[in-house]
């Protein structure tokens, strides 16, 4: 499953569930509690778990069903999900690589823009400024595939970073294992 339909998946079945609440909620006569909500949300969501349709978010699943009134307020923590994917459409393309780049900072990494073949440092994510000026239209939207090189031990660090945002699809377009260097190239979701 590509991380697209994870994620589209992950976002539909929280706004499904929500939708699931209210409905009850509009029907039962008076205030309903936050324990009773939790309940709500909690029968609805548990059985999805054992279906395969939603096997890639199941993990996300039993972890609603699991915290029970532990920490309040599930449909607040549904909420601030859903603002999450409502604030990554809202960003345009630019902003999005300025998202990555500040998360692949907060990992420990450097970024770097080049000009010229850069000297390899460890651990700098580089991206190439020609790259960059080609890849964005007029409106920041992405057209083209952003090059993301890198020299690193701790390929695994970086590809967190990558598989933990929700902005891009990634592939690694070539790699030399015994020099530690990697070029990604990162793909608008749309």
């Amino acid at each position: 499953m590509s991380e697209h339909s994870y994620h589209h998946l992950l976002q539909s079945t929280f706004e499904n569930t929500l939708l699931h609440l209210y409905f009850k909620v509009n029907v039962a006569s008076g205030f309903v509690t936050e324990e009773r909500r939790n309940k709500i949300i909690i029968d609805f969501l548990k059985p999805k778990i054992k279906q395969e349709r939603y096997k890639s978010i199941k993990k996300q699943l039993k972890t609603i069903c699991l915290m029970k009134n532990k920490f309040g307020s599930i449909e607040k923590h549904l909420d601030d999900v859903l603002s999450q994917y409502v604030e990554i459409a809202n960003k345009n393309d630019v902003e999005k690589l300025y998202s990555l780049l500040e998360s692949f900072e907060f990992s420990g990494f450097e970024t770097k823009l080049i000009e010229e073949t850069p000297t390899q440092q460890a651990d700098v994510v580089y991206l190439d400024r020609a790259h960059i000026d080609n890849c964005f239209d007029d409106e920041n939207r992405q057209i083209a595939p952003i090059s993301l090189f890198i020299h690193t031990n701790g390929l695994e660090k970086f590809t967190t970073c990558l598989t933990n945002q929700f902005y891009f699809r990634f592939e690694q377009y070539q790699k030399s294992e015994e020099l530690n260097n990697y070029h990604y190239q990162l793909h608008p979701i749309r």
